[in-house]
């Protein structure tokens, strides 16, 4: 009778650990789906940006002629605003702006909803990138899609190697060369992105550029533009990952 009930117990406790595991797998095989469907969208996008010309242009007298389709772009999703390449590590996507910080964090570039949800700009952010500190984010994904690669900053020799970034619009290329990169806690002055004059900018670029995890050797000044990229950082909480850039010319 002790073993019949034993046996009960074992397959009891062995049927809750299967449904348990089985119910995790379900669920992780959402997330990866999702993962894959919002890669697939982006590898289609990646068909708008001629890269040869991204890393190869030059100033020249003739009109502007972007690299990035936008008209095709504007045509799937009217909120495209920039796309951001970096030329020496996988991070190639459309930026776009919503009227909120919050519905692109669960919707995709189509507007369906998705996790993985947009690279964005701050709604408060100048869409022409005049602000400025403009904001964009993009969620840390375990796939280390979207911008799960800018915790690697937290290595000094990662950011030796991956210094600059572009950002297209409809009628400008900007490089951006990062000057400070470091953990900070949402509601600090870090994420400040107007100021009452120059003098205040410029205060702010040396305070920020002092939080870096490691001196990069560069130095701002307040005729340069400021873009802030973002993302969540394994510390989880309040915590974002920034990764402060200048414009250069």
């Amino acid at each position: 009778m002790k073993h019949k009930k034993n046996r009960t117990l074992f397959f009891i406790v062995f049927a809750a650990a299967l449904a348990v595991f089985l119910f995790a797998a379900v669920k992780l095989g959402f997330i990866f789906w999702g993962y894959y469907e919002e890669d697939s969208v982006y590898k289609e996008l990646e068909s708008f940006a001629d890269i040869e010309k991204m890393e190869t242009s030059e100033t020249t007298d003739a009109p502007y002629v972007s690299p990035i389709d936008f008209p095709s772009l504007l045509e799937q999703n009217s909120d495209t605003v920039a796309w951001i390449y970096f030329e020496t590590m996988d991070i190639n996507y459309p930026i776009v702006q919503g009227e909120d910080d919050d519905f692109y964090l669960h919707h995709g570039f189509f507007k369906e909803e998705n996790n993985c949800g947009c690279i964005f700009l701050d709604s408060e952010s100048a869409p022409d990138f005049t602000s400025d500190n403009s904001f964009v984010y993009g969620h840390n994904m375990k796939n280390k899609s979207m911008f799960a690669k800018l915790n690697q900053y937290e290595e000094e020799d990662f950011y030796k190697d991956n210094k600059t970034f572009l950002i297209f619009t409809p009628t400008q290329t900007m490089r951006y060369e990062i000057y400070s990169c470091y953990p900070a806690e949402l509601g600090s002055d870090s994420f400040t992105y107007r100021f009452e004059d120059l003098p205040s900018y410029e205060n702010w670029q040396t305070a920020v550029k002092s939080r870096s995890l490691y001196d990069t050797g560069i130095t701002p000044d307040s005729s340069q533009k400021t873009v802030t990229l973002m993302t969540c950082t394994p510390r989880g909480g309040n915590y974002r990952f920034l990764v402060h850039a200048r414009r250069i010319e």
